[in-house]
């Protein structure tokens, strides 16, 4: 079987967020090596293919990361293995094998489901041939770390097993043209436009064309000329580019090691002392914060609160400094990534504030987009006409 897929893959530093072929695939970016299956007897294959991303298990063989099998996502992370993750702040994401291993193992898994949805039965072996655009935080992106990362995925094909129970399927994976972006500069294209390509409208916008009295018909064609201060708040970094209409503007790069993860890594302790635990991963932390019926809700707040108030004056003192190099001359501040929901209350009026003074627009994205913009962003770039003009730049310019 053979499938031709385009993947647009926001590498965070706490969760994996992937449109593979239409799909969006969210996952903890976590996984393990480990040494054997953990099934011992036969299980019918059907029943792990729909939850797969929930129970993904891979061996995989590639030029790019360490041969191995692997725990991959939340598997890995409920598994009770010591995980590896990204370590903010310390590892660059290009020169890690955890992106690559994660990567190869999302799109391997989606290609397994999209064969038994067609053909209602588990093929053994599957070709795919990929497209991707992917991000580096504007603090580790530059000419040489994006064409090294991109090279990692292009550089010969990548065998990856996915293991459904005792069952396996061989996946073989192909790069055909990859490109690295700064994080943060393609959520312009999805703020404007919808997966069909139409002007973007919905719920998304409601709030802040309430607050600025715009039309009751606002859609994402008011964003097409506007200049646009970017904050995307991750766990281990927070960027702050600026764009023009579909244009980014490389004399505005800035990002800093602030975010949410830093709060967690702060309040971890005390959290675990309070649950106790001798440890627990930064990753089970977030999963509590984000299940406001989990029994230990209140007490992860609790031991947040202070930490996330010292990275919300930090993000804040960014943005001035932004705003300042750009002499104000921005139509509006635009807030996203999975920092801001966990700062919204703290973050949103300090930023308001800061807005009106300054006669700009606060576009604070609701919480349910907030967390996929990145990857929506990168899907719609990987589709649309500047990444085939790149692709094909990319193809003339290759020797012969």
């Amino acid at each position: 079987m053979n499938y031709h897929f385009f993947v647009g893959n926001d590498n965070g530093n706490s969760e994996h967020d992937l449109v593979i072929d239409g799909r969006l695939i969210q996952q903890p970016n976590v996984n393990c090596p480990v040494d054997e299956l953990p099934w011992r007897e036969e299980q019918a294959p059907e029943g792990f293919v729909k939850q797969l991303q929930d129970h993904l298990v891979v061996t995989v063989d590639s030029p790019a990361a360490r041969p191995g099998m692997y725990y991959v996502g939340k598997f890995a992370l409920e598994s009770g293995e010591i995980i590896d993750n990204i370590q903010i702040g310390i590892d660059s994401k290009s020169d890690m094998d955890l992106p690559i291993v994660n990567t190869l193992a999302q799109i391997a898994a989606v290609a397994v489901q999209k064969a038994y949805e067609e053909e209602k039965q588990i093929p053994p072996q599957i070709d795919v041939e990929v497209d991707m655009a992917t991000a580096l935080p504007v603090t580790q992106h530059t000419d040489e770390s994006s064409a090294k990362f991109e090279k990692r995925f292009t550089s010969g094909s990548h065998h990856v097993t996915v293991h459904l129970g005792i069952q396996r399927v061989a996946v073989k994976i192909v790069f055909q043209f990859v490109k690295v972006v700064p994080e943060a500069t393609p959520v312009i294209f999805t703020l404007q436009k919808d997966a069909a390509g139409n002007w973007r409208e919905g719920d998304i916008f409601a709030e802040f064309s309430a607050a600025y009295g715009i039309e009751k018909k606002f859609n994402g064609s008011y964003f097409k000329d506007k200049r646009i201060l970017h904050v995307d708040i991750g766990d281990g970094s927070t960027e702050y580019p600026i764009t023009e209409g579909n244009r980014f503007l490389r004399q505005f790069v800035h990002g800093s090691h602030h975010g949410a993860g830093y709060a967690i890594e702060e309040a971890l302790q005390e959290f675990n002392r309070l649950i106790h635990l001798p440890d627990s991963p930064r990753q089970f932390f977030s999963d509590v914060l984000k299940n406001p019926k989990h029994k230990y809700h209140a007490r992860a707040l609790k031991t947040l609160r202070r930490p996330l108030e010292s990275q919300v004056k930090q993000i804040v003192q960014h943005v001035k400094k932004q705003l300042t190099k750009a002499r104000n001359e921005i139509d509006l501040i635009c807030v996203y990534g999975g920092g801001s929901i966990l700062m919204r209350t703290v973050l949103y009026p300090n930023l308001k504030a800061l807005c009106d003074e300054r006669e700009i627009k606060l576009l604070y994205i609701p919480a349910d987009y907030a967390v996929e913009l990145n990857a929506a962003g990168l899907d719609a770039f990987v589709r649309g006409k500047i990444f085939d003009a790149l692709k094909h730049k990319a193809d003339v310019e290759q020797p012969a």
